[in-house]
C-alpha cells in the first residue's frame, strides 16, 4: 500500500475487443492452417501439358494442409517452368500417401524428362480411378506430345465426358480427331491401291467408327467391296453415301456405277439424272442406265435380241415388236407375201409384221426373208426412218431421219461411229428409242 494507506492507481485498460475484431483473428488463425490455393499460374505457351490441380477428380485420402501449400507452391512453379522450385516444394513430405501429391510429382517427372515413371503412374491412376480429372488430362497431353494420337484422343473424349465445359479438351479432341480420320483416309486408300483389300476394310471401318457420319469412309468401303467383286454390298455401302449427302453430285454419280454394278439399273438411271446437272457425263449414263433397265425388262426373245452382238432380221422384228407401241399396233396391209422361212416359227407374228410394213424385204426368187441373216448398218438406217414415220402418225421425219443414210444418222448421234458393217441388238435398241421419239415430238435429231 502507498503511505496514504491508498492502494496504487491501475492504469486505465484499453477498450475491449469488438466482437467484429474477434472474428477477424479467428479467420485469420484459421487460414493460417488451410490457406487458400494461390491463384493459377498461367501455363507456357510452349508445353504441351496443362498441368490442372492435381486435386480436381483425386480419389481419397485428400492432402493434408501442409501437402496442399506444398501442391500449390509445386504447381506454380511447374506452370512457369520452374522445375528446381517444384523440386523444393514437393520435398517437404518424401512420404506424402495422397494421390493428388503423387500426381503433382509425376507433374515434376514430365518437367524434368522422367516420362517413363510419368507414364507408368498415370497409367495406373486413370486405370484405378477413371474420372480423376487432372490425371486423365496429363495422360492425354503425353500420349498427344509422343504421337499416340488415337489413345490420346479417346482420353480427349473421356475428359470431355467429364468435364462437358472444358474447351481445351474439346478443342484437342476435335484437332485430334481431324488428325486420326485423315490417318486412316489415307491408310485405307492406299491399301485398295495395292490391293490389300482386308486392310482397306479394316482402316475404312475405323474410319467409320471415328466419324459415324463420314461419307468418304462409306465411299471407301464401297470402292473395297467391289474390288473384291461384291458389287451388292457396295451398291449398299454408296446408297448409304448418297443418304448422308443428298445434294453431293459426285456422291450421286459415284452411286449410280455401283448401282449400275450391281445391275440395279432404274436406280443408277435416277442417280445419273440428279448428277447430270453438274456433271454432263452422267447424261449419257443416265440413257444407257435407262436402256439396260429396258432390256431387263423384256421378254426372253426380245432380251436376247437386245443382248446379241450381231443382231438378225429375225431379232430385228422381235425389237421393233417389244420396243416401239407403234409398229405393234399397225396393221399390215392385205396380200402381204409370207416367206417361207417364217412360217411356223415361235416370232412369226412380228416377223410377218415386219415384212408387212417393209421392214424387211423378202427374195423374189428363194421367197425367203433370210431370218438369221445380221442386219448391215444400211438396212437399219432405213428402218429407221420408217419407225420415225410410224410413230409421228405418218408425218414426215426431219433433219437426220429424213433420208435413210447411216452416215448422216451417226453424225447425228441416232447410231454409233463405228466401222463395223453390222449392228449389235443394244446399238439398234438405242436407235430405235431415239428415232420413235423424234417421231412423236417432230424434232430433228
Amino acid at each position: 500500500m502507498s503511505p496514504t494507506g491508498r492502494r496504487p492507481s491501475r492504469p486505465p485498460r484499453g477498450p475491449l475487443p469488438t466482437a467484429g475484431l474477434l472474428v477477424a483473428l479467428l479467420l485469420a488463425v484459421a487460414g493460417g492452417c488451410t490457406p487458400a490455393p494461390p491463384p493459377a499460374t498461367a501455363v507456357p505457351a510452349d508445353t504441351p501439358f496443362a498441368f490442372r490441380d492435381p486435386r480436381e477428380g483425386a480419389p481419397a485420402p485428400a492432402p493434408t494442409s501442409r501437402e496442399s501449400k506444398a501442391l500449390d507452391a509445386a504447381v506454380a512453379a511447374i506452370r512457369r517452368g520452374d522445375a528446381p522450385a517444384a523440386s523444393r516444394a514437393l520435398s517437404v513430405r518424401k512420404d506424402g500417401v495422397s494421390p493428388a501429391f503423387r500426381l503433382a510429382r509425376a507433374y515434376l517427372d514430365l518437367v524434368e524428362g522422367r516420362r517413363d515413371e510419368a507414364r507408368s503412374f498415370l497409367a495406373e491412376a486413370t486405370a484405378a480411378h477413371p474420372a480423376w480429372v487432372a490425371a486423365l488430362e496429363a495422360e492425354a497431353d503425353l500420349a498427344a506430345d509422343e504421337g499416340e494420337t488415337s489413345g490420346a484422343l479417346e482420353a480427349y473424349r473421356a475428359l470431355s465426358r467429364l468435364v462437358p465445359s472444358d474447351a481445351r479438351a474439346r478443342e484437342r479432341a476435335e484437332t485430334l480427331r481431324a488428325s486420326v480420320a485423315a490417318s486412316k483416309r489415307a491408310a485405307a486408300e492406299e491399301a485398295l491401291a495395292a490391293g490389300d483389300l482386308d486392310a482397306a476394310r479394316r482402316h475404312a471401318n475405323s474410319l467409320l467408327q471415328l466419324e459415324p457420319e463420314s461419307v468418304a469412309a462409306l465411299v471407301l468401303l464401297s470402292r473395297t467391296a467391289s474390288a473384291g467383286g461384291r458389287h451388292e454390298d457396295a451398291w449398299i455401302w454408296a446408297r448409304e453415301a448418297r443418304r448422308k449427302a443428298p445434294s453431293e453430285a459426285s456422291v450421286a454419280a459415284f452411286a449410280g456405277d455401283a448401282a449400275a454394278k450391281a445391275g440395279r439399273w432404274a436406280e443408277a438411271a435416277t442417280l445419273y439424272e440428279e448428277a447430270s446437272a453438274s456433271d454432263p457425263a452422267s447424261a449419257t449414263k443416265a440413257e444407257e442406265a435407262r436402256l439396260e433397265f429396258k432390256v431387263q425388262n423384256l421378254p426372253q426373245a426380245a432380251r436376247a435380241a437386245a443382248q446379241s452382238p450381231r443382231l438378225t432380221r429375225a431379232q430385228l422384228a422381235s425389237l421393233l415388236w417389244w420396243t416401239v407401241p407403234e409398229f405393234r399396233e399397225a396393221l399390215v396391209p392385205p396380200g402381204t407375201e409370207i416367206a417361207v422361212d417364217v412360217v411356223g416359227r415361235p416370232d412369226q407374228g412380228p416377223l410377218v409384221k415386219a415384212i408387212g410394213l417393209g421392214f424387211l424385204d423378202v427374195s423374189p426368187e428363194t421367197h425367203r426373208v433370210g431370218t438369221e441373216a445380221p442386219v448391215s448398218r444400211v438396212e437399219l438406217a432405213a428402218a429407221l426412218r420408217r419407225v420415225a414415220l410410224l410413230a409421228g402418225r405418218g408425218r414426215p421425219p426431219k433433219g437426220c431421219l429424213s433420208a435413210a443414210d447411216a452416215a448422216s444418222l451417226a453424225d447425228c448421234g441416232i447410231l454409233g461411229p463405228t466401222p463395223s458393217r453390222v449392228v449389235t441388238g443394244r446399238e439398234a435398241l438405242r436407235a430405235m428409242e431415239k428415232a420413235a421419239r423424234i417421231g412423236r415430238e417432230g424434232g430433228t435429231r
